[in-house]
């Protein structure tokens, strides 16, 4: 191993090296396309039942809309809320 200590260590180590990736890539799609079938995009309507099991209410996504964009936001006054006492006002 003295005389030729790459052809005797470094050749086989490397070897196995390589032959590893080549066995372990189909394994890890594998597994990646099993995570991604439980990962999977929810619809709309999917995403507004998650957590509830069933027990939440039916939600119509356009009736929503319009009842959200129905606010009156044209009628609306700004007000200042008072700061502590010793608190930055946050102007540099």
């Amino acid at each position: 191993m003295a005389r030729r200590p790459f052809l005797l260590f470094g050749l086989p180590f490397l070897s196995v090296i390589v032959g590893a990736s080549f066995v372990l890539t189909p394994a890890t799609a594998i597994r990646y396309e099993r995570h991604d079938r439980r990962v999977r995009t929810l619809t709309r309507d999917e995403e507004l039942g998650v957590g509830r099991a069933g027990t939440g209410r039916k939600v119509d996504i356009r009736e929503e809309y319009y009842r959200l964009s129905a606010k009156d936001n044209d009628n609306w006054e700004q007000k200042r809320v008072k700061r502590l006492k010793g608190e930055s006002d946050g102007i540099l």
